[in-house]
């Protein structure tokens, strides 16, 4: 995918939406992502190939600038496109 950013940007990483019971949230995870500039302000964006890493649901999605401080999230939704 394709994002734009105000700003420059050094990574990209999902946060799984909570999903909390009983104080543990076995689905919590946080995923750096692969990214390559796509012009100015642009950044191309990629999954990881391992569709066990990043299971369909609903994520937050950072830009971390360079010193690691992250942006206002966007949630995104993964889908899984053979689940029709």
């Amino acid at each position: 995918m394709t994002v734009t950013t105000g700003g420059p940007v050094v990574s990209f990483v999902l946060m799984r939406a909570v999903a909390a019971t009983h104080s543990t949230d076995n689905a919590q995870r946080r995923v750096p992502l692969t990214s390559a500039p796509a012009g100015t302000g642009a950044y191309t964006v990629s999954l990881p190939a391992d569709k066990g890493v990043v299971l369909p649901g609903t994520y937050m999605l950072f830009a971390l600038d360079a010193q690691g401080v992250p942006s206002t999230a966007r949630f995104i939704t993964v889908t899984d496109p053979a689940a029709g």
